[in-house]
């Protein structure tokens, strides 16, 4: 028989606060400008040294398990702020903490007062992002490349980045690649991103980042839905015979027999055939849906058309998709899709796409309506804008895993921080936070990040700086400065994130009544 372990209450919230510290502990060593490194054992790899908090978490283990219920909540936080942020990782993990452990000492053991602590704790956040709203300014091109300093810990990924930013704006799309030769060198090509993913999960090809990477792709542009194998069968067999089988359709929808044949020509995928043996497909296949529907649909896939050579395959215009070549399929560089988005990389400069462009400003001129012409500035600005590719060349795959993560974490730290400022940075602006907030919860709490920073840099006894004057410690000198003459800086964004991360943690420990776990026995099976 299979038993399940449970605690009630108190002990099931202390049980799961311990896992939450435990793994805060092991995070902490890394916060700051002198924080220090991790040494991941990766079995048949090499190890992994790592200097941020979320790779740490993804890596640790808990035998006991009610504390890995708690590493979970934190590694949910810290994940939280990286794929948001690209930075704070470590100061989340620390918060996270010693805000649950606030939240946990102010219910006192009495389960009834879970409403009133989360309500204190949604207030304080508040609070205390209203005061940090305060103190933020505006950031310039030489805060981007300080930012994107603290982020990677690397000023030459600082000023690549910095660069690209300069040349395609704050929210533009900016990918990093694996580079044929040892370095960083960047560029700025045609592309555009547009908020559909995979219609499949069977498409990904790289299934622990949850992406399909189509490298020289050809691009199938259909303006209904596919559902019969024999409407793709003439486009498969034409680029089989290129030696390049790799192409992405976009099409209203694709399902039924037709999906099934995709999923099952994809490289990635074995299926069992009806004699029983195993074959794995050929292709490297992906699936979207067109984002729009009625007119923007068509607009869109003639945007498209004029970025990547692509003809719209239209029954319409007396076209059959059964009977389609090569000859109406475009190209692309390279194509990145998720499950909620598509990016497409590297498109030729051609005629028809500067005829698309033209008239689209034309169109914009002539429109009277405001959401008319903001819809025609969104399409505008996708032909238009580039995609900056950073190329990291490395000499093992782990190595260029570690550099990628740098550049993605300095690019989101970066762009968050030219969207909604900046503030001092070395846990300063928390630290006077502090001073202000009401909420007992907060008051110390805050204080966490900036006194693990002083653990880190070996400052036994901080003098605590004169926040109201944007004052911190520089924890490289280990001396009181002006934080943002001093170029010491974060994104409010990332503290932003780093707040809201560990606040939802803190409210969800102090809701906690019962925790259930598996026993070995029903692990064991």
């Amino acid at each position: 028989m299979a038993y399940k372990n449970i605690k009630e209450g108190a002990d099931a919230r202390s049980s799961i606060l311990t896992g939450i510290k435990r793994a805060a502990k092991y995070v902490a060593p890394t916060l700051g400008p002198v924080g220090m490194t991790a040494i991941i054992e990766c079995p048949g790899l090499d190890p992994i040294e790592a200097d941020d908090g979320v790779t740490i978490l993804k890596h640790l283990e808990f035998e006991n398990r009610y504390e890995q219920l708690g590493l979970q909540k934190i590694r949910k936080a810290a994940l939280r702020t990286s794929t948001e942020g690209g930075d704070g990782t470590a100061s989340t993990a620390t918060l996270t903490g010693a805000l649950a452990d606030a939240a946990y000492k102010a219910l006192s053991g009495d389960s009834t007062r879970s409403d009133e602590v989360r309500s204190r704790i949604k207030e304080g956040l508040k609070e205390t992002l209203a005061i940090l709203s305060k103190m933020k300014r505006d950031v310039t091109k030489e805060d981007v490349v300080r930012i994107a300093t603290v982020s990677s810990l690397d000023s030459e990924v600082a000023k690549i980045i910095s660069d690209i930013i300069s040349e395609i704006g704050p929210t533009g799309i900016i990918t990093v690649e694996k580079g044929s030769q040892l370095g960083y060198t960047k560029e700025v090509v045609k592309g555009a991103r547009f908020d559909k993913g995979l219609i499949s999960e069977y498409f990904m090809n790289d299934r622990e980042k949850g992406v399909c990477v189509l490298d020289n792709p050809y691009i199938a542009l259909v303006d209904r839905k596919i559902s019969i194998g024999a409407q793709i069968k003439s486009i498969m067999d034409a680029i089989a015979t290129t030696g390049n089988k790799s192409i992405l359709f976009i099409a209203d929808d694709v399902d039924g027999i037709a999906l099934a044949s995709l999923i099952q020509s994809s490289k990635n995928v074995t299926i069992v055939q009806q004699d029983g043996k195993q074959a794995t497909g050929t292709y490297e296949v992906a699936c979207v849906r067109n984002p729009f529907t009625a007119s923007p649909s068509r607009d869109f896939l003639k945007d498209m058309s004029a970025l990547t050579g692509a003809t719209v395959i239209s029954e319409e215009a007396g076209m059959k998709l059964s009977e389609a070549g090569l000859s109406l399929l475009g190209q692309a560089e390279k194509v990145i899709i998720t499950k909620d988005d598509t990016t497409i990389i590297g498109c030729a400069e051609t005629p028809a796409l500067k005829e698309r462009i033209l008239k689209i400003e034309a169109d914009i001129k002539a429109s009277t309506s405001e959401y008319s012409t903001l819809m025609l500035k969104e399409r505008l600005s996708s032909l238009k804008g580039g995609i900056g590719v950073v190329r990291v060349g490395a000499y093992t795959d782990t190595e260029f895993a570690s550099k990628k993560l740098k550049f993605d974490n300095a690019i989101r730290a970066a762009q968050g921080a030219l969207q909604e400022g900046m503030l001092p940075g070395g846990g300063s602006a928390i630290l006077a936070a502090s001073f202000k907030v009401s909420e007992p919860i907060f008051k110390e709490a805050l204080t966490a990040p900036f006194f693990q920073m002083c653990q880190n840099a070996g400052i036994k006894t901080p003098q605590t700086p004169d926040t109201e004057l944007g004052m911190g410690y520089d924890f490289k000198t280990k001396k009181i400065v002006n934080m943002f003459e001093a170029g010491i800086i974060d994104s409010y964004k990332v503290t932003r994130l780093v707040l809201e991360s560990a606040s939802a943690i803190a409210m969800d420990v102090a809701g906690y009544e019962v925790a259930i776990t598996h026993s070995e026995e029903e692990k064991n099976g």
